[in-house]
C-alpha cells in the first residue's frame, strides 16, 4: 500500500515538474505571446516585425530562435527591412542581437544604402558607428553616399560626405546636379568636390545640370566658379546642352554672367583663382621644409615658422614640349534617371584602393585600401574612416591660409632622407580659366577657332597675330603637332596648340586641339605638410627637391586633371601623379 503511494507521489511531482519546466522555458514563452500578438515563427514575420519597427516582437522572435540574420528570398534581413523603413530603435535592437551591418541583399543593397535612399539620417548615424561600411556600393553601382545625394537628402549627404574619398564626393556631385537640390550641391562642395568633376561623357555638373533645367543647380554652380565653356564629347557647353532640350531660360542665365548673382564660397574660389594667377606670372622660391615630427605639424605655415626662406631668384623653366531594376527610391524609377546615373558612372562599380609608386628616398606607402582596412574596427564609422583620405583633406585645409608661390623654378629641400616632397604632396585644388574659346582645326599658320559664348556658332578662321572676331584675345602662335595614344593603341592624336593673349588683361592661354572638354589653361596648386606655401603648377612646369643621401631630383608637370598632377623624374622616368587623397599613383 505504501508503494504504490509512493509511487503516485513520485509520478505527481515528475509530471508537476515537467509542467513547471514547459511553462518556464523561453523559448516556448515566446512562441506563445508571438502567437498572442498574431505572429507565426517565421522568418518572414520577422521582417515583418522589423519593417514596422515592432522591437518587442523583434526581441520574442529572437528568443523564440528565429536566426536574426536570415534572409528572405530577395536576400533581406531584419536590419535591411528595419533600417529601410527608418525605425532607429528597431535597428538598434536588432544590431544589439548580434546583426551584421554589411550584410547585403540579392541587388547588393546593405542597410546603410537602404536607409540612405530614403533620408533617414539618425538611422544611417547608427549603422556607421556600429560598423555600416559606407564604400559598398550595389548591383547597379549605387553607394550610400551617391544614392542620398541623387535623392536630395541633404542631411545624409552631410553626414556620409565627411568620410568621402574625392572620387565619391564627385560621383554624388554629378548625379545631385541631375536633381538639382542646392542644399545637397553646396554641402558637397563644401566637402571639397570638384565643381568641374567628369563624367565618363566628359560632361560636368553644370552640364547635366543644364541639360535637365534645373535653374536653381545652374545659377548655384556658377555662383561657384564652375566653368560655363567647358565642352563634352561632342564638344557642347552647358548652354548647347539647355538649348537643345528647350530650356531656353536656361540657356539665358548660363550665356549672362551678370545675373548670376555671387556667393561667399564663389568669391573665395574667386579671390584664390585671382592669387594663382598672380603667381604663375612669376618665378618660383626656394625652401627648406619643416620637420615632419606629428608634434609640430600644428606650426606649419603659421606665424613663426622655422622654415627658412631664400631669396626668390629662380631659373623659369622653357615651357613643355609639347537607373535599373533596382530604384534609387520608390519615388524616383525613370529613364532619365537611369541615364543620368550611367553616364555620370555612378553605373559601374569602382573601387578606391591605390598602389603607391615607391619614390626615391620614401618609406614605404601605406594603401588607400590598407588605411580603410585599419580603421574597420575603431568603433566609429566603422571601416568608413579612412586615416589617409582624412589626413589629406586636413592638410588641404590647413593649407588655405598660406602664400600661393608658383611651383616652376622652385627648389624644396626635405631635412630627412625619407621626407620625400613628391610623396607627401596633396591635390588642393583644381582650377580651370573660362575661356569662351575651342580650337577646331590647326593649318599651318592659321587655326579654326569657335566662339563658346555664341551658341550656335560658327567657326572662324584666324590667322597668326590676328585678333579673333568678337573677342579681345589675339593669337600669338599656331604649333602643329601630333602624339601617339595609349588608350588609342598608338593611333595617333592631333594635339596641335593655340597661344592666345588677352590684349586687355596681357594674360596668355593655351588651347589644345582634341583635348576633350578642356577649352582652357588649367592649373592646380598643390600642398605639402612642413612646407609654409602652396605651389600652383601647370603643365610643363619643371622644379627640384633635395633630401639627405639622395642629393637633387629634377621633376617635369606633365599634365593637369580634375583628378591629379601628373608629375615625371626626368633621371628616372617614373611618372607618378599627385591626387586629393594624398596617394602618389602610377
Amino acid at each position: 500500500m505504501k508503494t504504490s503511494e509512493s509511487i503516485g507521489i513520485i509520478a505527481f511531482t515528475l509530471t508537476a515538474s515537467l509542467w513547471l519546466v514547459g511553462c518556464s522555458d523561453p523559448q516556448k514563452q515566446a512562441r506563445k505571446s508571438l502567437e498572442t500578438k498574431g505572429y507565426e515563427m517565421t522568418l518572414k514575420d520577422l521582417l515583418t516585425a522589423a519593417s514596422a519597427g515592432d522591437v518587442g516582437s523583434i526581441d520574442l522572435f529572437n528568443a523564440a530562435g528565429v536566426e536574426i540574420d536570415g534572409v528572405d528570398g530577395s536576400g533581406n534581413t531584419a536590419l535591411i527591412k528595419a533600417a529601410s523603413s527608418g525605425h532607429l530603435h528597431a535597428v538598434e535592437k536588432i544590431l544589439g542581437l548580434g546583426a551584421d551591418p554589411r550584410q547585403v541583399n540579392s541587388v547588393g543593397r546593405d542597410a546603410l544604402i537602404s536607409a540612405s535612399a530614403k533620408g533617414y539620417e539618425d538611422v544611417a548615424r547608427m549603422l556607421l558607428n556600429r560598423g555600416a561600411d559606407s564604400t559598398i556600393k550595389d548591383t547597379e553601382g549605387w553607394g550610400a553616399l551617391s544614392i542620398a545625394a541623387y535623392n536630395g537628402h541633404a542631411g545624409v549627404v552631410s553626414l556620409l560626405s565627411t568620410n568621402a574619398t574625392p572620387a565619391e564626393l564627385d560621383d554624388a556631385l554629378l548625379v545631385s546636379s541631375f536633381s538639382g537640390d542646392t542644399k545637397v550641391i553646396n554641402t558637397l562642395l563644401g566637402q571639397g568636390a570638384n565643381i568641374n568633376a567628369r563624367s565618363p561623357e566628359s560632361k560636368t555638373p553644370l552640364m547635366i545640370a543644364a541639360g535637365v533645367g534645373k535653374m536653381d543647380a545652374v545659377r548655384v554652380l556658377l555662383q561657384n566658379q564652375a566653368n560655363p565653356f567647358a565642352v563634352d564629347l561632342d564638344n557642347k557647353t552647358a548652354a548647347n546642352l539647355a538649348e537643345v532640350a528647350g530650356f531656353e531660360e536656361v540657356t539665358k542665365l548660363i550665356t549672362s554672367p551678370d545675373v548670376w548673382g555671387s556667393s561667399r564660397e564663389g568669391q573665395e574660389v574667386a579671390i584664390e583663382m585671382a592669387k594663382a594667377q598672380e603667381a604663375l606670372g612669376g618665378g618660383g622660391i626656394e625652401e627648406t621644409l619643416t620637420e615632419s615630427d606629428p608634434a609640430r605639424a600644428s606650426e606649419v605655415g603659421t606665424e613663426g615658422s622655422t622654415a627658412p626662406v631664400a631669396d626668390p631668384a629662380v631659373t623659369t623653366a622653357a615651357a613643355a614640349p609639347a537607373l535599373p531594376s533596382v530604384t534609387p527610391s520608390d519615388s524616383l524609377q525613370t529613364s532619365e534617371a537611369l541615364s543620368a546615373k550611367k553616364s555620370s558612372g555612378i553605373g559601374a562599380t569602382t573601387t578606391t584602393a591605390r598602389v603607391a609608386v615607391p619614390v626615391r628616398g620614401a618609406a614605404p606607402a601605406t594603401s588607400a585600401a590598407t588605411a580603410m582596412s585599419a580603421g574597420a574596427n575603431n568603433g566609429s564609422f566603422g571601416p568608413a574612416t579612412r586615416p589617409a583620405v582624412q589626413a589629406a583633406r586636413q592638410l588641404r585645409e590647413e593649407s588655405k591660409p598660406k602664400p600661393i608661390v608658383a611651383l616652376n623654378g622652385s627648389t624644396i629641400h626635405s631635412r630627412t632622407p625619407e621626407q620625400a616632397p613628391v610623396k607627401t604632396m596633396v591635390l588642393a585644388a583644381y582650377h580651370e580659366e573660362s575661356l569662351p574659346l575651342i580650337v577646331d582645326h590647326v593649318d599651318g599658320t592659321s587655326a579654326s577657332v569657335r566662339r563658346l559664348d555664341a551658341p550656335g556658332g560658327d567657326p572662324v578662321l584666324v590667322e597668326q597675330g590676328a585678333i579673333i572676331p568678337g573677342t579681345d584675345y589675339r593669337v600669338q602662335e599656331v604649333t602643329t603637332r601630333f602624339v601617339s595614344s595609349k588608350e588609342g593603341k598608338g593611333r595617333m592624336v592631333d594635339v596641335s596648340r593655340v597661344k592666345i593673349e588677352d590684349t586687355k588683361k596681357g594674360s596668355t592661354h593655351i588651347l589644345v586641339k582634341d583635348v576633350r572638354g578642356q577649352t582652357s589653361d588649367t592649373y592646380a596648386i598643390l600642398t605639402v605638410p612642413g612646407s609654409q606655401y602652396r605651389y600652383v603648377v601647370k603643365a610643363g612646369d619643371v622644379f627640384r627637391t633635395t633630401q639627405p643621401g639622395w642629393g637633387a631630383i629634377e621633376y617635369q608637370v606633365l599634365d593637369i586633371r580634375p583628378t591629379g598632377v601628373v608629375i615625371k623624374d626626368l633621371a628616372t622616368d617614373e611618372v607618378v601623379t599627385v591626387a586629393r587623397d594624398g596617394v602618389v599613383n602610377p
